[in-house]
């Protein structure tokens, strides 16, 4: 099954560091889901399945390259299995909150496989930085055969 995440949804993180993800997403995700360290300052949130995928690839890796341990240290030691309250809510722990730079007014986006989170901040920021690259990114990226 191809997993389909998308849209932009703006929600905040309450004192406890918890956010709601909003429903669209969570029908998707399914109950369980795994967060991590993301790129780029944010946060990946995946389905089990896809977590599970990506693993497999993981495995796949040879151990003898630094860059390929380097990247798998860097996802997998800030992994952590997580499910949803009653209110749709996920806990966000302290260490990932700082890794992101979230504060109170955070932005989730489905991104095709994952949901990103990002600080208000850095999303603006990233915004700002790409929207007029995004004629030549997407040139890149559709004439690359």
């Amino acid at each position: 099954m191809n997993i389909m995440l998308m849209g932009e949804y703006h929600n905040n993180l309450d004192l406890k560091g918890r956010v709601v993800i909003p429903s669209k997403l969570r029908e998707v995700l399914g109950d369980k889901i795994v967060l991590t360290r993301g790129l780029d300052n944010s946060l990946f949130l995946y389905s089990v399945a896809t977590w599970n995928t990506l693993l497999k690839k993981f495995d796949t890796l040879a151990f003898t390259e630094k860059d390929n341990r380097n990247f798998v240290r860097f996802l997998l030691s800030g992994a952590i299995t997580l499910e949803f309250d009653k209110q749709g809510r996920i806990i966000i722990p302290t260490y990932l909150q700082e890794f992101a730079s979230l504060e109170k007014e955070v932005v989730i986006i489905g991104s095709l496989n994952r949901v990103e989170i990002w600080s208000n901040k850095n999303w603006n920021e990233f915004m700002k930085d790409n929207f007029n690259r995004l004629s030549e990114i997407s040139c890149n990226l559709f004439n690359s055969n």
